[in-house]
């Protein structure tokens, strides 16, 4: 008990995790109850002189995100002093890519789109259509069903257009591993957090990087389970004996929540009744909870915006994070902020869907067309068709596929610059097959912006960057959400080219700025600048992995969550329900003090369709109510009762 790693540690379930010699342990920890210390602390134990002693490289550490990764680097790297030697920290993907060690092109979601309106329109027996197809190919990539018929059809796909799915990296290791093909590493300590959010083939994976006798811990909690759209395994933990039949798996529960103060521990379990094991309370700090209710969307955004600002200025040295049901009802809110304090740093992390509105999507396309033209970025273009001014309808019918396979046919599979402005000015029979009319557009449309940019492609990179990412020259792209996202990618271009440095000629500058935006969106990597801020505003997925003093949840109206399932949403109606119930809870316990609930009460239908909430009862210019969340009134009888925001006095604690 005198040894550094167990100093000041509180609770016999900590100890039980940083000094276990078991080889296979099962960790299922609540939010906030000191799993990610326990993990640093246990690390700390295996690689010290005067513990196991066991070299740096020979430990792997596994976290889901970046911001998860990037805290256990720190607390690991704090815990073992500066100068020492550090085990290989890694996202899932990341260690995939690191471990094939080449040069891969990941499909970005809305390339795998159009990828799979071409393979039914080939193989139309494989799938009842899109949704279908969709669901499907999903299955096989998680290990949940085998098609093996789809999955080669995908296959072929891939090879014609020199790609790979971000999500088939985990398989492709699998498959070399059973082939005996696999010479990477494979480590005496295997650590994976957050395993409940990996797939069932990367729960596998982990699980054959340990090295034989050695020893592998999963971390995590079912009741934070909230990936179900990338095919995760919310049951993973209690799989563990199912991945590897001969361990013994012992068991270490953590429940004591440290973080949040006890009315909070108290929402959380009323929150998840039926799913034990319920939190602990394990904090002795106040709790500051206030549930606020405005008018309309824009007194919301408003109010919030100006109690927040209030707040930040009184705590300025505490952490402050937005999350929102819904990215406009964040945009909103940072406008107001700006426009009543200026100076003040706000972080939007939307990267998961920075790609969203057609101006930018377009934008971010014709950019990698111009400068780094691979196949993948071609199918992307003539995936859609031109909008008027006035319209956002951008999506083609089956995406153009009939006509775009023609035309890659026509080119041997290798699409030129040259070939798109041949095809611009070639008949209109070219390239024949349903929707030929519109692929030549967008070819016209390609070669009409390159025509307009004109001069500017012959500037330096910056220039580029800043003509080719300016919303005022896209349709639409002055108004609201695109222009906050093209400023986003904007600011992110002109970061990367800084970092690429002026050692290699532009073109190749731009190419590799191509690439590294590419890679960025594929592993969602946030896009917003590393530096801190005064305030994180996320989305309520975007908040896993991150704790703040003082937390905000805007538009907690049932419309918005858990809303209506979307026909590409994966499993049934009762799944989603209950992961959006997760992923409330997961939001909640973010807080580590001060939690502010809000939402709206009405609001016009219009409105609401811009918003994202779907169709509501009411007609067009009349106020449609909006109710609050079904989860929100589960835990209202243990909260404070709510608040009407025009007479509400802040949350200053």
């Amino acid at each position: 008990m005198t040894a550094p790693w167990n100093e000041g540690v509180q609770g016999e379930q900590s100890l039980v995790l940083i000094n276990s010699e078991a080889t296979t342990i099962r960790v299922q920890a609540g939010p906030g109850t000191g799993k990610t210390f326990g993990l640093a602390r246990r690390v700390q134990r295996i690689l010290a002189a005067d513990g196991l002693n066991v070299p740096a490289n020979d430990v792997l550490i596994v976290a889901f995100n970046r911001v998860i990764a990037k805290r256990l680097r720190t607390d690991i790297e704090e815990r073992l002093g500066a100068g020492a030697d550090q085990p290989r920290i890694s996202t899932v993907h990341a260690l995939c890519l690191q471990v094939v060690g080449e040069p891969i092109r990941l499909l970005l979601d809305h390339e795998r789109d159009a990828m799979i309106y071409d393979v039914i329109h080939d193989h139309p027996d494989l799938a009842d259509g899109y949704d279908d197809a969709k669901q499907a190919l999903a299955d096989h990539e998680a290990g949940i069903a085998e098609n093996l018929a789809l999955w080669q059809a995908v296959r072929e796909w891939l090879t014609r257009h020199r790609a790979i799915l971000i999500s088939d990296l985990p398989r492709l290791l699998l498959d070399r591993m059973h082939a005996g093909d696999y010479e990477g590493a494979r480590y005496q300590h295997v650590i994976v957090d957050e395993f409940q959010d990996l797939t069932p083939g990367e729960q596998l994976l982990f699980m054959k990087l340990r090295r034989q006798g050695g020893s592998f811990v999963a971390l995590g909690d079912p009741k934070q389970s909230i990936y179900r759209f990338r095919g995760n395994d919310p049951e993973g933990l209690s799989k563990l004996e199912t991945l590897d039949p001969d361990a013994e798996v012992t068991n270490v529960p953590l429940a004591a929540c440290l973080r949040c103060p006890t009315d909070l521990v108290t929402a959380a379990n009323r929150l998840m009744t039926l799913h034990p094991p319920a939190l602990e309370a394990g904090s002795a700090s106040d709790a500051n909870i206030h549930v606020v209710f405005w008018s309309k969307p824009e007194d919301e955004a408003k109010g919030m915006a100006r109690h927040i600002v209030e707040n930040i200025r009184a705590c300025p040295d505490n952490d402050h994070l937005v999350m929102v049901t819904r990215r406009q009802f964040g945009y909103r809110l940072r406008e107001e902020m700006l426009e009543i304090a200026p100076e003040l740093s706000v972080d939007l992390t939307f990267s998961e869907s920075s790609l969203e509105t057609w101006a930018v999507r377009e934008a971010f396309i014709y950019f990698c067309a111009l400068v780094d033209p691979d196949p993948p970025t071609w199918r992307a273009w003539f995936s859609y068709k031109t909008p008027g001014p006035d319209a956002d309808d951008y999506l083609a019918p089956k995406r153009n596929a009939d006509a775009y396979l023609r035309f890659l046919t026509s080119t041997a599979d290798n699409i030129s610059r040259e070939a798109v402005e041949h095809l611009a000015q070639g008949p209109n029979t070219e390239p024949g097959g349903v929707g030929s009319k519109v692929v030549r557009e967008r070819a016209k449309r390609f070669v009409e912006l390159t025509a307009a940019f004109g001069p500017v492609l012959n500037q330096e990179p910056y220039a580029i960057i800043e003509a080719i990412f300016d919303s005022s020259r896209w349709i639409g792209g002055t108004l609201g959400t695109a222009e906050t996202d093209m400023d986003l990618l904007r600011s992110r271009s002109l970061a990367i080219l800084e970092d690429i440095g002026e050692s290699e000629p532009p073109n190749v500058r731009l190419q590799n700025l191509a690439r590294s935006l590419r890679h960025q969106i594929a592993t969602r990597e946030p896009f917003a600048p590393s530096e801190e801020h005064d305030l994180q505003i996320t989305t309520l997925w975007g908040a896993k992995g991150i704790t703040a003093d003082h937390v905000y949840v805007l538009g907690l109206c049932q419309p918005a969550l858990p809303g209506s399932r979307r026909p590409e949403y994966p499993g049934t109606d009762l799944e989603f329900v209950r992961e959006q119930r997760r992923l409330f809870y997961v939001s909640i316990t973010r807080a580590r003090g001060t939690l502010v609930l809000s939402r709206a009460t009405r609001i016009r239908p219009w409105a609401a369709k811009r918003l994202g909430l779907g169709a509501l009862k009411a007609n067009w210019q009349q106020w449609a109510r909006l109710e609050m969340s079904e989860f929100l009134r589960d835990i209202m009888p243990v909260l404070p009762d709510a608040e009407d925001g025009d007479q509400w006095e802040g949350c200053l604690p």
